[in-house]
């Protein structure tokens, strides 16, 4: 794997020693951390640094290197970071910055600082910011040391997703930069198109600033005259699907001002050479419908994150057609659309999600060597007699073996105690019986508490009150875990040194109010096929552009059909690329694999979510 001089940069940042480390730490578990990997580890209570340096074989010394905080003092709960060697390439722009010169720094965070403050003073990004630091990822605090590497002054400061990275070219003469006042209701795609430049190019030029409002004051770079592209075969379009009409050739094609997707960025794992990029998306938006259903809307809203997606990943010269044809849910329709000669030219077809359609793209797909992907029907088993099919979501049975191999490491250290809520759903079982079979096969000793009604310190008197726990219920309904919880925080509470957390389900995602608050609280793990922590800056990121391309925000729904389009475009692209490629998005990630026996591709990527005290959330990949 290459590596760029700012990913060896930020790798002697967060520990220039860790190279060195023992055998041990090599075998902990792996954490995507804002983009890039480290071993962590999660110090339990009573550990020491001593204990802790002794059990992964490494000296104090590098520890703190890997860990500036731990020079502050070590609290159960925290967790360890050392970066791991085969960390993923950074993007083309963070090389370009490099090349450029950068200047290293240390900062001393000081009381009432956040991390958005620290980026704007040293003129970086909130993320680039925590990929630097990760241990601030579980909260910023006062007096830790934080490590930060400076691109030169006169390499503009912005995120590396939206930086352009041009193609060498011969100079060029530049018109001056010059400031323009923001008028109201204006966006960033207002602005740039009216001034000739790309969005990207004139958020790098006004770094800290991601809202706009009437009488701001914004930099317009000059225009640099460069030599002509290599003009696109289509262009995708940012108006909202409702306005969309058929072309000639029958693909709908949303109508008013376009979007150039000519270029895509280097980073974004886009071939470099000329090779077209072409996807089909086949989704039943319902135009022929004068008031649209919740279906077809969420569709339409699947397609606007999908075009951002598009959009995001541009400038590095490769072609890209995408054709959008809209079923009407009807049988008829898409027979109609398959009849068209110019389908047969795509590399990729989105499917619906009516099981009918699905076979009859999935066999489409067999016989023209088109890859067809299902994003919607969770429980299809088409991708194991139809190789052309591939499975976007985990099945229901792979989910539930990599959950209980993927809990049964994380509770090794405590004692587990399932709690059989006899007069509760008991929707649960099957996970259930399967940890405790696992954690047979392991050795590791359980106990069972039986519950009939609410629990209460009562339940729990013959648990030691000096121990490490780990709670599994049988129950995914929230009303069961409402009366679950309470009386597991009051337990801890009282018997004063106990550590607790509690294991949950994909339904317990959904949970808000108390049932929340009290999840974060018992530092409470949950195995998910997806997750979308909206307060995360790439959640905000996309959030924010969506609203500023379509003028509305996405539903306030589980999951978000907007982040599903966005997350299935950027992998689609770089799919084309690498067909063994690994996407962990905003909300929804891809890793396709064949699954023994099986004919076409299946998604195996599954998500633990730690929801841990103060609120803080965690999302780590099995």
């Amino acid at each position: 794997m290459k590596f760029t001089r700012l990913s060896v940069i930020a790798a002697l940042l967060l520990g220039m020693s860790c190279v060195w480390l023992s055998a041990s730490v090599n075998d902990l578990p792996v954490r995507e951390v804002n983009g890039r990997h480290y071993h962590y580890y999660e110090v339990a209570p009573k550990e020491t640094v001593y204990s802790i340096c002794h059990r992964l074989g490494v000296s104090k010394e590098e520890l703190v290197k890997c860990n500036p905080a731990v020079a502050d003092g070590l609290k159960a709960g925290t967790v360890l970071f050392f970066p791991i060697d085969d960390a993923p390439l950074m993007s083309a722009p963070d090389a370009a910055s490099a090349s450029q010169g950068t200047t290293i720094i240390t900062h001393k965070v000081e009381k009432g600082e956040t991390i958005y403050g620290i980026a704007t003073q040293y003129g970086l990004s909130t993320q680039e910011v925590m990929e630097q630091n990760p241990i601030v990822s579980d909260g910023l605090k006062a007096g830790q040391t934080l490590h930060l590497t400076i691109p030169a002054k006169n390499t503009p400061a912005a995120p590396a997703a939206h930086v352009s990275a041009v193609p060498a070219q011969a100079p060029v003469a530049a018109t001056p930069d010059e400031g323009y006042i923001v008028k109201k209701k204006e966006t960033f795609y207002s602005i740039a198109n009216a001034h000739g430049i790309t969005v990207a190019q004139l958020e790098a030029a006004n770094p800290g600033i991601t809202i706009l409002k009437e009488g701001q004051v914004l930099t317009i770079p000059g225009k640099v005259a460069a030599a002509p592209a290599v003009a696109a075969t289509t262009t995708v379009p940012a108006a909202p699907v409702q306005e969309v009409t058929p072309d000639n050739g029958g693909a709908v094609i949303p109508s008013g001002q376009s979007i150039s997707v000519d270029e895509f960025a280097a980073a974004s794992g886009v071939p470099e050479k000329k090779t077209e990029i072409s996807i089909a998306v086949i989704l039943p938006f319902m135009l022929n419908e004068a008031a649209p259903s919740k279906g077809a809307q969420r569709y339409t809203e699947f397609y606007k994150g999908f075009l951002l997606a598009i959009d995001s990943l541009r400038n590095n010269g490769t072609p890209v057609r995408i054709s959008a044809y809209d079923t009407e849910g009807s049988t008829a329709k898409l027979n109609e659309i398959i009849a068209k000669p110019e389908l047969k030219n795509h590399r990729l077809i989105i499917a619906p999600d009516n099981a009918e359609h699905l076979a009859m793209l999935g066999e489409y797909g067999r016989v023209n060597n088109i890859k067809v992907l299902n994003d919607f029907i969770v429980r299809d088993e088409t991708f194991r007699t139809n190789p052309a099919v591939m499975q976007g979501n985990i099945p229901s049975g792979d989910m539930l073996n990599k959950a209980v191999r993927g809990m049964a490491d994380r509770v090794a250290y405590t004692t587990p105690v399932f709690i059989n809520q006899t007069d509760g759903a008991k929707d649960k079982g099957d996970f259930t019986d399967a940890l405790k079979k696992r954690l047979d096969e392991k050795g590791i000793a359980y106990k069972t508490v039986n519950v009939d009604g609410r629990l209460t310190s009562a339940h729990l008197r013959e648990l030691a009150k000096d121990g490490n726990y780990t709670f599994i219920t049988n129950t995914s309904r929230q009303s069961d875990v409402n009366r679950l919880l309470p009386g597991l925080i009051e337990w801890r509470d009282d018997a004063g040194t106990a550590s607790v957390r509690i294991v949950g389900y994909p339904e317990w995602i959904t949970f808000r109010g108390e049932t929340l608050t009290n999840m974060h609280n018992l530092n409470t793990l949950v195995y998910s096929r997806f997750f979308d922590d909206d307060s995360s800056y790439r959640s905000r990121r996309v959030e924010g552009k969506f609203k500023e391309w379509y003028g509305t925000g996405m539903e306030n729904a589980i999951p978000r059909q907007g982040m599903l389009g966005f997350d299935t475009g950027m992998f689609a692209i770089k799919y084309q690329k690498d067909p063994h490629v690994r996407y962990d998005g905003v909300q929804n990630g891809f890793q396709f694999t064949v699954p023994e026996g099986a004919a076409g591709d299946c998604n195996n990527l599954l998500y633990i979510i730690n929801y841990r005290p103060g609120g803080l959330i965690e999302k780590m990949t099995l």
